[in-house]
Formats: C-alpha cells, sequence, structure tokens
C-alpha cells in the first residue's frame, strides 16, 4: 500500500503543492489586506448602503466587522471553496474513473493486490494530501496575523477549524468517490461532483438569506461547515460532526460495496 500512496503523490504532487501555496497566500494576503484598512468605519459604509439581504448575510459572517470575523469569513471565502473541494472531487473522480479511462487500473490490480488495499490506499491518501493543503492554509492565517500584527486565534481554535475543514472535504471526496466507483470517465464524474457543490452552497446561501427557504438549510452539506462560529467562539457544534461523519462513512461504504463487486474496465 505505502508503494501505491507514493506514486499517488508522485501524480497528484503539482495540484497538492500548487493548491498549498495558493492557499497560503490567499490567507496571508488577507492579513495584509485587513491590517491596512480601518474595518469598523469601512464595514459601516458597506452596510450603509447594502441591501437587506446582503445586510444580513455580512453581519451573520463577519460579526460586526472586527478582524476576527473578517477572517473567519476568509474561511468561507469562495476561492477557499474553490481550493479544497477541487482537490477533494480531483482525487475522488481519478481514484476509480480515472484509472479505469487511462486503463492503469487494470494493471495495477494484475498485482497481488486486493480491491480493497486499493481503494483503502486511495482514501489514506486522500485523507493525509487534504489535511495537509488545509494546514497549510492554517500557516498563512497564523503567519499573517503575526506579520501583520493582528489578533492571533488560539491553537484550539485551529485545530476545531481545520478539522471542520477537513470533515468537508472528505464528504465532497467521499461523494465523488461514489460516483468514480460507478463510472469510467472521471471528467463526467467531476462535472457531476462539481454541479453537486455548487448546488450545496447555494442552497446554504439562499436558506441563509431567505426565511422562506431555511427549511433547505439541513440538506446542504456547507450548512455543517462553520468558521466563524469555531474562529469567534470557539464552537465546532456537535451535529456538524455527527452529520458530516455519518454522510462520509454512508458514501465511502457505497462506493467500497460497488467498487468491490463492479466490472472492471
Amino acid at each position: 500500500m505505502s508503494n501505491l500512496i507514493r506514486g499517488f503523490f508522485f501524480h497528484h504532487r503539482g495540484l497538492l503543492i500548487a493548491s498549498a501555496v495558493l492557499f497560503c497566500i490567499f490567507q496571508l494576503l488577507t492579513c495584509a489586506i485587513i491590517s491596512s484598512i480601518d474595518i469598523p468605519r469601512a464595514f459601516d459604509q458597506i452596510l450603509l448602503f447594502a441591501p437587506p439581504a446582503i445586510r444580513t448575510l455580512m453581519e451573520q459572517s463577519m460579526l460586526g466587522g472586527g478582524s476576527a470575523g473578517i477572517l473567519a469569513f476568509t474561511w468561507n471565502h469562495p476561492v477557499t471553496h474553490a481550493l479544497v473541494i477541487a482537490i477533494a472531487i480531483a482525487l475522488g473522480a481519478r481514484a476509480v474513473a480515472g484509472e479505469i479511462e487511462n486503463g492503469a487500473i487494470e494493471l495495477v490490480l494484475a498485482q497481488p493486490l486486493s480491491r480493497f488495499d486499493y481503494l483503502a490506499a486511495h482514501v489514506v491518501f486522500a485523507i493525509v494530501s487534504m489535511a495537509v493543503v488545509a494546514f497549510v492554509g492554517l500557516l498563512g492565517t497564523v503567519a499573517g496575523q503575526n506579520i501583520f500584527h493582528l489578533p492571533p486565534f488560539g491553537w484550539d481554535r485551529l485545530l476545531r477549524l481545520l478539522a471542520n475543514v477537513l470533515l468537508l472535504q472528505m464528504s465532497f471526496y467521499s461523494l465523488t468517490l461514489l460516483f468514480s466507483s460507478f463510472g469510467r470517465e472521471s471528467g463526467r464524474v467531476a462535472i457531476l461532483s462539481v454541479l453537486v457543490a455548487i448546488v450545496s452552497l447555494l442552497v446554504n446561501v439562499v436558506a441563509t438569506l431567505w426565511n422562506k427557504a431555511a427549511f433547505m438549510k439541513p440538506y446542504s452539506l456547507h450548512t455543517y461547515y462553520e468558521p466563524r462560529a469555531i474562529l469567534v467562539d470557539g464552537n465546532l457544534a456537535l451535529s456538524s460532526i455527527v452529520v458530516l461523519g455519518i454522510f462520509i462513512v454512508a458514501a465511502t461504504a457505497g462506493a467500497f460495496a460497488r467498487f468491490l463487486t463492479r466490472d472492471v474496465p
């Protein structure tokens, strides 16, 4: 299995290194921007002219415009979502459908290696890879706070955030892995997973802004990702751990069940 994991890293190293570097730079830059402006004044000016729905969203996500609230918002920024979800989808789509598409899976499974061990190696590699990229992003936040003299977050809160980010990534990875276990083309699998991620994010935003759509909120995976509550209040909701954890286990179990019984190629 260790040889497989090294091979996965060799194949995906460009994506992982680029994502980690971009994530770290993004967090550093946001710290630099926050330190260079009068946050309370700028926040009040924006709220003065913002529509009511946008005002509500900003107040909830940025907590009154303080540096802690805005730094927490950067972990809910579209750039952050794009980076962390892209890694999860890319790794999941490649695991089965991508390997079938390029014919490599037949060569690998011709070795004395069970299908279970093969897929387990992909899952282990994905967990480690996503955790490392998220941790590098956290280092960017910590370094930015120190360099630009912003109030730091406690390490306990940063570790809770890391856990929440990883749970969200693993949710989309396990879902993509499930799609991949049924597919033969990584592109189609990735497109389907991207559509699910977009719908999940939109449902969360719409349910937050529109009271009549609030009933949809529990059905979005993004609902259980709350960087502001973690970094500002120090609270990682138990419901987030339970719901995302159950989803991950169920989707991953489905992927294993399908892969162990399907025809390859």
